[in-house]
């Protein structure tokens, strides 16, 4: 009988002692601290002599954190989470085992497990991490041609965005988008994407829409524009006739120099011809002179 009343006892303590995590998924925001919320049922009658906390990975079992014997207890905490992390240590008392990492990168997301221990009993309980960053304001540039009008927006953020192109009356445009990752800056706290979406209008005038959706923050971008270029495809039809003159004169030109060259050469030919003596006329004027000599 007094074994059934002291299970029966340990039973109802065990009973009565929770682990929860009020928020099943938290988004962590770059430049901001990561608060893993985790609440449990404190022991009014005893001090923290008695209370574990351990906040460890999921996946891999790894030590983010570890509170035990009043005092944080980091010897076995992973290399990861090194001088990134720390618990509401005068929040402990009342129950509150939240953990706050900073700073925050993408290498951070995934499952936590938070397990607390006192004299009322053991539990745990998980958070789900998700890492985002809010895209920059987009920078626009314009390309102008003879025969179209290209728009380029880039910005970085995290995670890939929903990107599209809208016409005057609403219509879906054909865009091209690239993304380039950079995972992790130099102390793997960092994670962007860089974007950069371009579209290209055949006309001299447009009125588009580019749009930008990070839906992990909720974070909705509208940039309109409107281009009227008027004397473009004038200014080109000139510049395609002066190109056009131009080689005209460049081959007449060339011609010129070239027969010019041909009629020196005959000319110099002409003049070398008239100027040679003949054999018989040199020996006759010699004969000449012989005979008229005394």
């Amino acid at each position: 009988m007094d074994c059934f009343m002291i299970l029966l006892a340990f039973l109802t303590t065990c009973a009565g002692f929770k682990v929860t995590a009020p928020a099943g998924r938290v988004v962590a925001v770059r430049g901001q601290p990561a608060i893993l919320g985790c609440e449990f049922t404190p022991d009014p009658t005893s001090d923290l002599s008695s209370l574990v906390v351990t906040w460890q990975r999921v996946e891999d079992s790894r030590v983010v954190h570890s509170f035990y014997f009043q005092r944080d207890q980091l010897d076995l905490q992973s290399p990861d989470y090194r001088n990134r992390t720390s618990l509401f240590v005068s929040e402990l008392r009342k129950g509150n085992a939240t953990l706050r990492i900073e700073p925050v990168g993408l290498r951070d997301r995934g499952e936590y497990l938070c397990t607390v221990s006192n004299n009322k009993g053991t539990d745990k309980a998980q958070v789900q991490l998700e890492y985002g960053a809010f895209y920059t304001e987009p920078r626009l540039s314009v390309n102008v041609s003879c025969s179209s009008i290209t728009l380029l927006y880039e910005a970085e953020g995290f995670p890939k965005p929903e990107v599209r192109w809208f016409g005057e009356h609403g219509e879906v445009l054909s865009d091209h988008t690239e993304f380039r990752e950079d995972a992790a800056g130099a102390d793997g706290a960092m994670g962007l994407y860089y974007l950069k979406s371009s579209y290209v209008s055949p006309s001299s005038s447009l009125n588009v829409a580019f749009t930008l959706k990070n839906q992990l923050l909720n974070q909705d971008l509208l940039r309109p524009v409107s281009i009227t270029y008027g004397g473009e495809n004038h200014s080109c039809g000139e510049n395609t006739r002066a190109i056009s003159v131009l080689c005209v004169l460049c081959v007449l030109l060339f011609l010129f120099i070239i027969v010019l060259i041909v009629l020196l050469i005959k000319m110099q030919r002409r003049a070398c011809r008239h100027s040679k003596p003949s054999a018989n006329g040199t020996v006759s004027r010699k004969k000449e002179l012989e005979r008229l000599s005394p």
